[in-house]
């Protein structure tokens, strides 16, 4: 028997696993008491990582499309032949604008994908990207780009030092924190209160972390950004503001900019939008300016929740909502200080400590590329996820449609708007390629899957949620398992995907997988060495990569980044700086301490300023004034999402220890609600929108709102071929088959997934 050290991969909270392995088997995992990040805290879907490795079902071979269309197992040459083939048919018939990419949300979970995917876009030569932010967090990074430079730019409460958090639209203790990298979000809370803090939930569901709180504020679906302003005008209008450190950074004429768009929302006027009372309202700015520190945090209740108008559409709000966060935020004097909302300083680096310190290009949002169909503007590169099956089945009058598409570890038949629609759409592409451990409802219809290793057969380093953790710590994880038979490291797949994709493209002669992994390292050392950030600037790219020889891989871009980092030893500047040896001899991770002021170096605007009031989003905010006259009605029941501690996504369902008990596919409905309807605890009901109709079980339960119906996300596994027995045997339904993919945030080509008006029957 064997202990090993892993930080888990399956969500942001990366907890530190000390896993148990006799004879090569998972025999058991618990939390790492010593780890410098979790103290030992691990919720159950970390504790049972070793039945996700052992999963039956999960992928070891590649699967290709025999002739009479079933996916059969195959070798690895013979699917990158496959691929090849095809891939060049597509390309050399209909060019690189035919091609398509989705990424889902396990690749920022993934160092592999991290690392290498950006040269395969690169090699494909697309424009047609598409992920899973546009259905979940864009509309923060967008706002938190315009006010502060870039999509990572988001300052994160410091819960371990507030007085005062402000939570809307979350529900931390399940999500185990998002957009806010927390493990053990239940002990940071349980502190906060024993300290003499104070926690506030607004949320249309009195979820664990409502439950948990001093208050919590039933707000109608869709509220928020009226909400958010009209404490914003409280605290403009009662004097309250202090901006503290902050305000010497303020772009000239921000601050009245902000002042005079709020005016109009008074508690009174924004009452009957959030069903929240106006003394209510003006209570906490009350509260919030008073407390000796405070932070405001909004997640997805925020980000893609909409408000039903009167005509049954729903309005986006969900990038006015994010903004006027860091506005209340800002105006409470809680930016950059301690125990309000900071920067993290991420070991590996990060497009805030890139670049010229205190200043930036900015973020132009949206973006100036338009998809081909519905000319939905493009954000941060990408294209919105609501409009993948458009780009697909609707072909233009010289027959120019997307005719391949590469998923990597995604999977938007469960994840967007419409799915039945992208359900169709896939098979009519001419070609299909997907990254991922499962046959799953949208990798069902590719013509070739390639199969990541097991999470406990990779190295695992959290380089993007490092950009986003309460506080500074750096962990390296090596593999705890040997790859099975046949199985491949992700980014030896990745790199020849981008061989394949760089010859097919350019017409040149296909490069080797090694000469594109030493092609990469080449790129970032050159990057360290001409960014006068880094502690690299100045020196030579060659003398870099002789440096961290004869490491090769994941290990040589990790050395590379992490030496020229703000922690590194700058190959040799700063000697008792980091390298990735000196971090792999500290298996419970380095304590790199508690988040620091980060003002003005953090800064990657244009004018190195904090742009309180971009033009763009005081417009929108704007835009929802009128509403204030004549406040739509609330329809009799809307809809609106739920977290689980036992799933993520749609890919945790598969597990047999997970499912059971909390974890069930239910709608929830008030006791009023129920009665109304005719609808009983247990029974069979019909949810309906516009647009389609799921079948589940109704949940009779007084923890949500009267007149809010609420459904998780990720399930509907009802195809034959689809994940396994587990999964299957509990399929739940499809959320977004509810879901119009005509409602988007232009602002931040989010998908508007709640708030809609449903209707619910006994079935």
């Amino acid at each position: 028997m064997t202990e090993h050290l892993h930080v888990c991969p399956l969500c942001e909270a990366t907890c530190g696993l000390a896993i148990s392995v006799d004879d090569g088997e998972v025999a058991g995992v618990r939390g790492d008491d010593e780890d410098v990040f979790s103290h030992g805290y691990v919720c159950p879907k970390g504790t049972l990582i070793g039945q996700l490795h052992d999963d039956p079902d999960r992928l070891r071979t590649p699967m290709i499309r025999d002739a009479g269309g079933r996916l059969v197992p195959a070798t690895w040459e013979a699917a990158f032949d496959l691929i090849h083939e095809r891939l060049r048919s597509v390309v050399t018939e209909h060019g690189t604008e035919s091609l398509a990419v989705f990424l889902g949300n396990p690749n920022v979970h993934n160092v592999s994908s991290t690392l290498y995917l950006p040269a395969l876009l690169r090699a494909l030569g697309t424009p047609n990207r598409f992920t899973a932010s546009t259905v979940d967090q864009f509309p923060k990074q967008a706002a938190s780009a315009l006010m502060f430079g870039t999509g990572l730019s988001v300052a994160v409460p410091d819960i371990d030092r507030t007085d005062y958090l402000l939570i809307l639209g979350a529900n931390p203790l399940v999500s185990n924190g998002s957009m806010m990298t927390a493990a053990d979000m239940p002990g940071r809370i349980r502190a906060l209160r024993t300290r003499g803090g104070r926690l506030v939930v607004v949320d249309p569901v009195r979820t664990q972390t409502a439950r948990a709180a001093d208050e919590h504020l039933a707000i109608r679906p869709g509220g928020d950004a009226f909400l958010l302003a009209a404490i914003a005008h409280t605290l403009v209008t009662e004097r309250l503001t202090d901006l503290g450190a902050a305000h010497a950074h303020l772009a000239n004429e921000s601050l009245a900019a902000v002042q005079s768009a709020v005016d109009p929302f008074t508690p009174e006027a924004v009452q009957p939008l959030t069903g929240v009372e106006a003394g209510t309202i003006r209570r906490i700015a009350r509260e919030l300016a008073a407390a000796p520190s405070a932070a405001v945090y909004g997640r997805m209740g925020t980000t893609t929740t909409g408000l039903a108008l009167a005509d049954g559409s729903t309005l986006p709000v969900g990038t006015v909502a994010s903004w006027l966060i860091d506005v209340v935020n800002a105006l409470i004097g809680a930016v950059d200080s301690p125990g309000g909302v900071m920067w993290a300083l991420p070991a590996f680096g990060g497009p805030t400590t890139e670049g010229t310190p205190g200043v930036g290009r900015g973020a132009t949002i949206p973006g100036r590329r338009r998809t081909r169909v519905r000319g939905l503007p493009s954000v941060f590169g990408e294209f919105p996820a609501a409009a993948l099956a458009e780009e697909i089945d609707t072909p233009s009058e010289d027959g120019r449609r997307l005719r391949a598409l590469i998923t990597i570890a995604g999977n938007p038949v469960l994840s967007t708007p419409d799915g039945r629609r992208l359900d169709r759409a896939l098979d009519s592409l001419d070609l299909m390629i997907s990254l991922d451990g499962y046959v799953n409802e949208t990798t069902r219809h590719a013509h070739v899957i390639l199969p990541p290793p097991s999470p406990l057969a990779r190295t695992h380093v959290d380089v993007v949620f490092a950009n986003l953790a309460v506080r500074n710590t750096v962990r390296y994880s090596p593999p705890v398992l040997q790859p099975g038979p046949g199985e491949r490291d992700e980014s030896d797949t990745i790199m020849r995907l981008t061989a394949i994709a760089f010859g097919i493209v350019t017409g040149s002669t296909e490069p080797r997988a090694e000469d594109v992994d030493d092609l990469v390292a080449l790129t970032v050392a050159q990057q360290a060495v001409a960014d006068e950030a880094s502690r690299a600037h100045g020196l030579d790219a060659g003398d870099l990569l002789a440096a961290v020889a004869p490491l090769r891989g994941v290990d040589r871009l990790l050395d590379l980044r992490l030496r020229s980092g703000p922690y590194g030893d700058g190959f040799g500047r700063h000697p008792e700086g980091l390298t990735l040896a000196r971090v792999r001899s500290a298996p419970h991770g380095i304590d790199l301490g508690p988040l620091r002021p980060r003002l003005p170096e953090v800064l990657r605007t244009a004018s190195g300023r904090i742009e309180l009031a971009p033009a763009q989003l005081v417009a929108a905010l704007g835009a929802l004034a009128p509403l204030l006259d004549e406040a739509p009605p609330e329809p009799s029941l809307v809809l609106v999402g739920r977290r689980q501690l036992r799933s993520n996504n749609s890919w945790m369902h598969n597990v047999p220890g997970l499912s059971g008990g909390s974890n069930a596919c239910t709608v929830q409905l008030h006791p009023d609600d129920a009665a109304r309807l005719g609808i009983t605890d247990g029974m069979t009901v019909r949810v309906s929108t516009e647009v389609g109709a799921v079948t589940v079980p109704a949940e009779v339960t007084d923890r949500v709102r009267t007149g809010v119906a609420c459904m998780p996300h990720g399930w509907g596994h009802a195809a034959p071929d689809v994940w396994g027995t587990t999964a299957r045997a509990r399929a739940g339904a499809n959320v977004n088959e509810l879901v119009t993919s005509a409602a988007v945030d232009v602002l931040s080509g989010t998908a508007v997934l709640g708030g809609m008006a449903i209707q619910v029957t006994p079935a």
